[in-house]
């Protein structure tokens, strides 16, 4: 007769359990647990958890109808919104820029209308004196008086003078407070400038302020035009009375012959230029400024400190201390030190920049004249400023719309509650719907409907019936199924302690004690697999099993089981909580026996007293079983080829995919640590 094959040496397709029973009954036992079985047959499983996820469906549903709702809205809205920003600030540039222009456009209208009548005033004069300058000398309080008379008449223009080849010089200024003073220089006054004020009545004062060493043919404006030959304008250049920036029409007085009999000077002060400025409404909302094709001021809005830097010069705008002037003149594109002259015949240039979180908009503007000016008017105002009474419609039409959205919504969000109303009567009818348990009045009513929604409350209705019926047929089912299943477990408990029982009674015929032993060893594994049936059969699960009790009765039974042990106490300790599947459960036991066997028989020699002590317990993610004894101790780790016991130990740590170890115990004793 072949030998039987080594339980751990097969390639074996189920659990080491289902092979022992096989054996050891002559019955299949397959992997699947019972109480895979009866979870399969349950028709409810899980039904529970599926009336939680159903709880807020209506509440779902509606959100997903009124949510289409509200984004088409909302697009629309946004679409809408988005638009027609894009075309009012287009608007709003354009406007801007148009305005920007006429200001400019105006600045150089007044410019021009200014330097006409300085210069038409300078070439008048000049044609005067040369008529009276032929074969006489002019009177100075003469021409003081003409001078004056034309101050009143051009408001414009600060100082009338004339200047002769002979070193002769006659004035008549407005001062900025607008009273006037006159003044002469030349032979009679030793070579200073002597001023005289002048009364509101035109009377004329003692001299209050003399400038010596003034010769008018040293003078910036007296060389422009002896120079130029024609009328022609001045650089700026500072007054020699009281340092004010200005500038001037000249025209030479020429003899009958063509000969230079002196000047004639119609002067502008930079300053009035930068007030006429400072005048325009728009430029409160931002600069208006004037400079040549070097970029240097001639005249700004922001007053007419502004023109000169912290040296005295005219101050280049690029490089302003003013950050406004200074950022405006980048963005237009001003040159900067080294840079060569812009064009004057450029075109205009239109620019934007951001200051401290302000948009502004502006323009470069070129103006030249006949007489030699080359100037650059810049100008740059605030968006803001136009676009104020727009941003305020804006704020008007966002309320409108966004209370047109809210309402739009709250509509429609009262609509589709109308609509879900019985939805959700169904949707929580069908959800409370059990097997035995009467509809819901509510979805009984809605079931009287003669709608859509009625027929689907009847077929709701109808369905239930016919799953009270199913439901009744599983029941059924599964209680003979349950009943089958306790008697399978009976029987085999049964089984398994006849096998038990014989080899009892063989074993009492024996002689062999070593023979008798293995017979003992092999009716306590049977026993430990027979009671696992009976817990089984004892608490009806067919899943799981609570480790407590089974570890307890497998000690109590060893302990019992041979009457020259009685005086070794067997001990097993588990948390409340120790609960494993079957199919480990089994083999567990199994481990358990064969560890407190090998104690018993190896670890007390003679008569000796002793207690073995079996812990099972948690260990992080997983489980750990200690045996441990205070007997003599192990000499040597054990091999698993040394017997059979040692052999189904190893193999079953094995099939539960654990590890083993052995060690001394606090008491000199055998420690077997197994985790799992």
């Amino acid at each position: 007769m072949a030998s039987r094959p080594s339980i751990f040496a097969m390639r074996r397709p189920y659990h080491l359990f289902g092979y022992l029973v096989e054996q050891f009954t002559g019955a299949h036992c397959s992997v699947t647990s019972p109480c895979d079985i009866v979870t399969s047959m349950h028709p409810l499983d899980g039904r529970t958890s599926r009336v939680k996820r159903l709880e807020h469906t209506g509440g779902r549903l509606k959100r997903i109808i009124i949510l289409p709702f509200l984004i088409l809205i909302f697009l629309g809205f946004s679409v809408t919104w988005l638009i027609y920003l894009s075309g009012s600030r287009a608007a709003i540039r354009g406007a801007v820029s148009s305005i920007i222009r006429v200001t400019s456009e105006r600045v150089t209208s007044d410019a021009i209308n200014r330097l006409a009548s300085a210069r038409l005033a300078a070439s008048s004069n000049a044609a005067l004196f040369a008529y009276e300058l032929h074969g006489t000398s002019l009177n100075p309080e003469s021409i003081q008086r003409y001078f004056l008379q034309q101050l009143q008449l051009y408001p414009n223009i600060a100082i009338f003078a004339v200047g002769l080849e002979d070193g002769e010089y006659i004035e008549a200024q407005r001062l900025a407070d607008g009273t006037f003073r006159v003044a002469a220089s030349g032979q009679a006054t030793g070579g200073a400038l002597a001023f005289r004020p002048v009364t509101a009545s035109g009377e004329f004062l003692d001299i209050n302020l003399v400038r010596p060493d003034y010769d008018p043919r040293k003078r910036p404006w007296y060389k422009t035009a002896t120079q130029s030959g024609s009328a022609v304008w001045t650089e700026p250049y500072a007054l020699y009375s009281n340092d004010d920036p200005a500038m001037a029409a000249v025209m030479t007085i020429r003899s009958p012959e063509g000969h230079i009999k002196g000047v004639a000077t119609a002067t502008l002060t930079l300053g009035s230029l930068s007030d006429v400025l400072f005048d325009y409404r728009e430029s409160a909302q931002g600069i208006i400024y004037v400079v040549d094709r070097m970029g240097h001021m001639i005249a700004s809005s922001s007053g007419s400190e502004s023109l000169a830097d912290e040296e005295g010069q005219r101050a280049r705008a690029v490089q302003h201390g003013n950050q406004l002037i200074a950022t405006t003149a980048v963005a237009a594109g001003l040159p900067r030190p080294g840079d060569p002259p812009l064009d004057s015949m450029a075109d205009p240039v239109e620019f934007s920049f951001d200051m401290d979180r302000v948009r502004y908009l502006g323009l470069r503007l070129p103006y030249w004249d006949a007489l030699g000016l080359d100037w650059i008017i810049v100008t740059a105002l605030r968006e803001s400023a136009f676009t104020g009474k727009l941003a305020e419609a804006d704020r008007q039409t966002m309320s409108l719309l966004l209370a047109v959205l809210a309402a739009s919504s709250a509509i429609g969000w009262w609509v589709v509650g109308y609509l879900m109303k019985p939805l959700r009567v169904l949707a929580d009818g069908a959800d409370m719907l059990k097997p035995g348990v009467a509809a819901s009045p509510a979805l009984t009513q809605l079931a009287l409907r003669p709608d859509e929604l009625g027929r689907l409350s009847c077929s709701f209705l109808a369905m239930k019936t016919r799953m009270d019926e199913s439901f009744g047929a599983l029941e059924s089912s599964l209680r003979e199924k349950e009943i089958l299943l306790k008697e399978v477990h009976h029987r085999v408990k049964n089984n398994l302690q006849i096998v038990s029982s014989i080899l009892s009674l063989q074993s009492g015929s024996l002689e062999d004690e070593s023979v008798r032993d293995a017979f003992d060893e092999c009716q306590d594994r049977i026993q430990a697999m027979a009671l696992v049936h009976e817990e089984v059969y004892r608490t009806g699960s067919f899943e799981s099993l609570d480790m407590g009790p089974y570890l307890v009765t497998i000690c109590e039974t060893l302990r019992l089981g041979r009457s020259d042990m009685r005086s070794i106490e067997i001990e097993a300790r588990t948390p409340d909580a120790a609960v494993l599947p079957l199919d480990r459960a089994i083999p567990l036991g199994l481990i358990v026996n064969e560890l407190v066997t090998n104690a018993i028989k190896h670890a007390f020699p003679g008569a000796r007293c002793g207690a073995i002590l079996v812990r099972f317990e948690r260990s992080g993610q997983g489980w750990l079983l200690n045996v441990e004894d205070n007997g003599t101790g192990i000499p040597t780790l054990p091999e698993r080829k040394e017997g059979v016991g040692t052999q189904l130990v190893y193999g079953l740590v094995e099939q539960l995919k654990g590890s083993i170890e052995y060690a001394l115990s606090a008491d000199g004793g055998t420690s077997v640590i197994i985790r799992l």
